[in-house]
């Protein structure tokens, strides 16, 4: 991936992240109710900001000119610790299917393997027309 590439993958993995998301929870409320629907929504939001916390941290302690404050490279492992407490107060408060909630949190992580596959198969294939 090019520097040309990484604002346009990192769009694709907003997009694939809220697709998951909505897909889940239209599944979730079909065959579970709205209970289990709003738990896995609570989940891939949080997933969503998770994605979003990620890339600004990332960012800010990334290589560059301007000083660089440690506690940003702390916040790696604290979003961790909010993540569970989301999950765990969402479970606990609403009383949902903790199945729900879980897989509403893997969004972001599906979306990251879609694209990756994506990356793959486009490489491959960008690989064997130049080869012709």
């Amino acid at each position: 991936m090019t520097d040309f590439d990484a604002p346009q993958t990192i769009r694709r993995l907003y997009w694939l992240t809220g697709l998951f998301g909505l897909v889940g929870v239209v599944s979730y409320f079909v065959v579970q109710g709205t209970l289990s629907a709003a738990g896995f929504a609570i989940g891939a939001l949080s997933s969503f900001g998770n994605l979003w916390i990620f890339e600004r941290i990332s960012h800010s302690i990334a290589p560059g000119d301007e000083p660089k404050k440690t506690w940003k490279a702390g916040a790696f492992v604290i979003r961790y610790f909010i993540l569970f407490f989301v999950a765990y107060a969402t479970i606990k408060t609403l009383g949902v299917n903790p199945l729900a909630v879980i897989l509403g949190l893997l969004a972001s992580t599906a979306a990251v393997l879609t694209s990756i596959t994506y990356e793959l198969f486009r490489s491959l294939l960008s690989s064997r027309s130049r080869t012709e």
